[in-house]
């Protein structure tokens, strides 16, 4: 059963442009929410934030689902809303950023891609290097509460406590097909990063915005986030990138 704070959410707009918002491993839509709300008010369109599967429910969930299981969820969605909308546009933090990153790769009828703080690079790059040797003794890796993470959950981020290894392990997998295929990416590109992001280093953003050699990218370093950027100090500032990435690119 689905966790009431992690239910979908669906902002509907007065417009023919749609957002698709996808939310990091472990989390919810919760955690981009706050971004999202600010998106939809600024833009006016419709903003659709997707449960993926294996999430909001509990950690044995997560462990039966792979990263194909969380795209197929992406793909079907975007092409519901392609069906009622004239431009979708698809956004992801974290692990959704690399989701949104393959979609890219996947489906060039997307308007436009916006990644926030996908993982490229770990800062701890063990969990990602000795997986496979972790997963013979312990199925989740549990995560340090940190007070930032005790005032995430504070202000309503409904997210796991734990990491499958196993789905962190198929997040991985992710990872290297999207690094391989970022020069696939030819509709306009949106990569923020947060510089103070204290799980995903800050060079991510620039390995991103360098490899995607044939899209139109724009690049935006966040001075004062931390890695759930949607929720922290600079969201105003993501929204407004967002909103403007979004009007500048609609008519191209």
């Amino acid at each position: 059963m689905i966790k009431p704070e992690a239910e979908a959410f669906l902002l509907p707009g007065t417009n023919d442009i749609a957002l698709l918002f996808i939310h990091g491993i472990t989390a919810s839509p919760s955690e981009v929410y706050p971004t999202a709300k600010l998106i939809h008010e600024l833009t006016q369109c419709t903003v659709k934030g997707i449960l993926l599967p294996g999430h909001g429910t509990t950690l044995a969930d997560l462990s039966l689902t792979r990263w194909t299981d969380w795209y197929d969820t992406v793909k079907k969605e975007t092409e519901e809303l392609q069906k009622t909308h004239r431009k979708v546009y698809v956004a992801g933090l974290s692990m959704g950023g690399l989701l949104s990153l393959y979609a890219g790769i996947k489906m060039t009828q997307i308007a436009g891609i916006i990644s926030i703080n996908a993982p490229i690079f770990l800062r701890i790059p063990l969990p990602g290097l000795l997986a496979p040797v972790m997963r013979l003794f312990v199925n989740n890796l549990p995560k340090v509460q940190t007070s930032w993470n005790k005032e995430l959950n504070s202000l309503g981020r409904f997210n796991y406590d734990a990491t499958p290894i196993d789905a962190f392990q198929s997040m991985w997998q992710l990872r290297h097909k999207v690094t391989a295929g970022l020069k696939n990416i030819t509709q306009p590109l949106l990569v923020i990063q947060s510089l103070r992001d204290e799980t995903v280093r800050s060079d991510s953003g620039r390995f991103i915005a360098s490899h995607a050699v044939n899209a139109s990218v724009d690049l935006m370093e966040l001075q004062s986030s931390r890695h759930v950027a949607t929720m922290d100090r600079e969201k105003e500032a993501i929204a407004k990138k967002i909103a403007d990435f979004i009007k500048s690119t609609d008519n191209v």
